[in-house]
């Protein structure tokens, strides 16, 4: 039977063990992890029954080892244990900005790259995923699999990652920040705070649930009524809101690329 390591047991590599083991997707029994503050590792195995033991017994005794650690974090810690890696071994990596170019410089096994959201903590999350030209197709149905039993795994190519990231994994942040404006807006005009983020989250989630079955131009048809009410604000988001995400595209690209420059100038382990 597969056994799966956890590298780095921070909130996303927590977050991946309490959902997979949750979900049923993976047997507690079978999971392995680490982490450079044991305590948090200790309490993440007290709460799931997964077993806390070092980056070398992960990597020794699993056969998928999620790298769940930062991006700058990664070459060091593979660095610790590339020893223990080779081509019968798959390696996760859901650090972001890390190609499968680089981590083919840092270990010989068989590679793919996940970006997840914290969305999956309700099971709705999409995660981005990229597989190696080394990894098989069983590589490729066992780590879709695992994703889309926590909300929904999507192949994509590796140099849209960082685009595609912005309306995955960083949207639910980007989503509430807007939500945070709008009801703002409202207390700024004499409306309780605590009512109109009440209202607005129910709002969300409602309409989630009407996007299941229609599109964005679709459903926007079908509240904004010509000559109505929500027509003049929806002109008002159409007029200002391109200029807003072109810019947050711009900045996240930015970041992205400061990123990739300081992994770059990590040495060949």
């Amino acid at each position: 039977m597969t056994t799966f390591g956890f590298i780095g047991t921070g909130h996303l590599g927590s977050m991946l063990v309490k959902q997979f083991v949750g979900s049923g997707a993976i047997q507690a029994e079978r999971v392995l992890a680490s982490n450079r503050t044991a305590e948090k590792v200790d309490l993440l195995a007290e709460a799931t029954g997964i077993r806390s033991v070092s980056n070398r017994v992960v990597t020794e005794l699993s056969d998928v080892i999620f790298i769940c650690v930062r991006p700058l974090e990664v070459r060091d810690v593979l660095s610790d244990v590339t020893y223990l890696l080779n081509s019968q071994k798959l390696v996760v990596s859901v650090a972001g900005d890390v190609s499968l170019e680089k981590l083919q410089s840092f270990c010989p096994a068989r590679l793919a790259r996940a970006f997840p959201s914290m969305a999956s903590l309700k099971l709705q999350g999409v995660t981005l995923l990229v597989f190696g030209d080394n990894t098989t197709a069983e590589d490729q149905r066992l780590i879709a699999g695992l994703f889309n039993a926590i909300g929904q795994a999507v192949e994509v190519e590796e140099k849209d990652f960082a685009v595609l990231a912005d309306l995955t994994s960083s949207a639910p942040g980007y989503f509430a920040a807007l939500m945070r404006e709008f009801v703002l807006a409202a207390e700024r005009r004499g409306i309780s705070p605590e009512l109109a983020e009440r209202l607005v989250k129910q709002t969300l989630l409602g309409t989630a649930l009407l996007l299941e079955e229609e599109s964005f131009a679709g459903l926007i048809e079908s509240v904004a009524t010509i000559g109505g009410i929500t027509e003049v604000g929806v002109k008002v988001i159409q007029r200002e809101a391109p200029g807003m995400f072109d810019q947050l595209f711009q900045a996240t690209e930015a970041r992205h690329e400061q990123v990739r420059k300081k992994v770059d100038l990590i040495r060949k382990v």
